[in-house]
């Protein structure tokens, strides 16, 4: 049972890290949502509006992240997903010092590619 559920874990996480980076592509070339910048602007429209707004791709990663989190949970581990745990950092912390999203995008990029994570 454990090791069908760290198998499940390893797959759902290889899959998080590579729909972040097809994320992050996007955002870097100039497509808004994934960091949640305009979150607070769009929450004020209508629903139909809020749909078509919201980015797919960051609502698909937060839903993927937290099934990761409760799995690792499961199984005990006391760290969160460090790729989730820094989406999540990097979507509560803008205030008007903040980069654009697309900068924000680029410098992970660059980040990944160097193999820091």
């Amino acid at each position: 049972m454990r090791q069908s559920m760290e198998r499940r874990l390893a797959s759902l996480e290889s899959e998080y890290l590579t729909l972040l980076k097809a994320a992050l592509e996007q955002c870097a070339s100039g497509h808004w949502g994934l960091f949640g910048h305009n979150d607070r602007a769009i929450d004020q429209l209508g629903k139909y509006v809020r749909e078509k707004l919201v980015s797919a791709e960051a609502r698909q990663l937060l839903d993927l992240g937290a099934e990761i989190e409760v799995l690792r949970n499961k199984l005990g581990f006391a760290e969160q997903f460090a790729a989730h745990r820094r989406l999540m950092d990097m979507r509560t912390s803008v205030d008007a010092s903040t980069s654009g999203e697309p900068k924000r995008a680029q410098q992970w990029l660059k980040e990944m590619a160097g193999g820091d994570r």
